[in-house]
């Protein structure tokens, strides 16, 4: 058990969950990421624990209205042992990743699953905000007043001065400077807005639940940000055109969704936009990860630059 959990009972578990007035026949541990610990209730809860603050909270507040989102039962926190831990109970959805199932899918299947993919983005993407948070996973610039272009180009900026210190091979470096010249290069590409959508912002298959070849939820409401809808596609496009595993094939349901969602028919120069978003994410994971992960990052920001989404476009 990670160090959050250490001092952690099941006796311990049962009391927060009574004490919200949740009956608890049989709790098991679900799953223990790094930092935090969840726990299945009854095969119907899931409380996830942590010694940091959980945002999915506020985010799931924010979606409480919408289909196929886990419902927020309760939260808080709790001192054990000296250590506070912050919690919340939510649904547990009832279904398996699509990303576990899709070698056992047909192409009918993945593409009714895509167009229910893009009816849910829909939904979404009607609640609306003033302001922008620019970034992936997490704002880098956050609460943003002006313009999504405006937004990315300071977020570029940032990018740039970030990775200029890393220590990379010469090729790398050559290959990133290539990708800077893109983006400044087609910014205008985001001149267009419709403005601040509500966004998962992380969006892939394996936050996506499925149940007898249905769409059953959407989970992990963490990174939810406001952004354009479009920014949306971003890690549906990255998990299909680089799967980590080659047999899972995500292009009829990525079809499907990109064909049935609203704003991909509105979007003018969408193919730029979209390989912008890509070479600020490789650049990111960059920026995180170092040298772990130079050669994965110079060759897909190498496939954007060539083409990748003109090609599934």
């Amino acid at each position: 058990m990670n160090q959050d959990n250490k001092t952690l009972h099941m006796t311990e578990i049962y009391n927060i969950v009574r004490a919200h007035g949740i009956p608890a026949g049989v709790i098991e541990l679900y799953q223990e990421p790094r930092h935090q610990g969840t726990y299945l209730i009854d095969g119907k809860y899931l409380l996830k624990m942590s010694t940091s603050a959980i945002d999915e909270q506020e985010n799931l507040d924010r979606v409480k209205q919408l289909q196929l989102v886990p419902k927020l039962h309760a939260f808080g926190s709790i001192v054990i042992s000296d250590c506070r831990y912050h919690y919340i109970i939510t649904d547990y959805v009832q279904g398996t990743e699509l990303w576990s199932v899709l070698q056992h899918l047909t192409d009918k299947d993945k593409y009714n699953i895509g167009k229910e993919i893009a009816q849910f983005l829909n939904d979404l993407h009607r609640i609306t905000d003033d302001y922008y948070d620019i970034g992936h996973y997490i704002p880098t610039v956050p609460r943003y007043k002006k313009s999504w272009q405006e937004g990315h180009l300071e977020y570029a900026n940032i990018l740039q001065k970030e990775s200029s210190g890393l220590d990379l091979e010469l090729s790398s470096k050559k290959i990133i400077a290539e990708a800077f010249d893109y983006i400044y290069g087609n910014i205008d590409a985001l001149g267009y807005q419709a403005g601040a959508k509500l966004l998962h912002n992380d969006f892939h298959p394996k936050n996506i639940i499925v149940n007898e070849g249905r769409l059953a939820g959407v989970i992990d409401w963490e990174c939810s940000q406001y952004g354009e809808a479009d920014f949306e596609l971003s890690h549906l496009f990255h998990w299909c055109i680089y799967p980590t595993i080659k047999e899972n094939n995500l292009e009829v349901l990525l079809q499907a969704v990109v064909e049935s969602l609203q704003i991909t028919s509105t979007v003018p120069k969408l193919e730029k936009r979209l390989t912008i978003y890509q070479l600020e994410h490789e650049i990111n994971q960059l920026i995180w990860r170092g040298k772990e992960q130079e050669e994965e990052r110079a060759t897909r920001i190498n496939g954007w630059l060539n083409g990748k989404i003109s090609a599934f476009l």
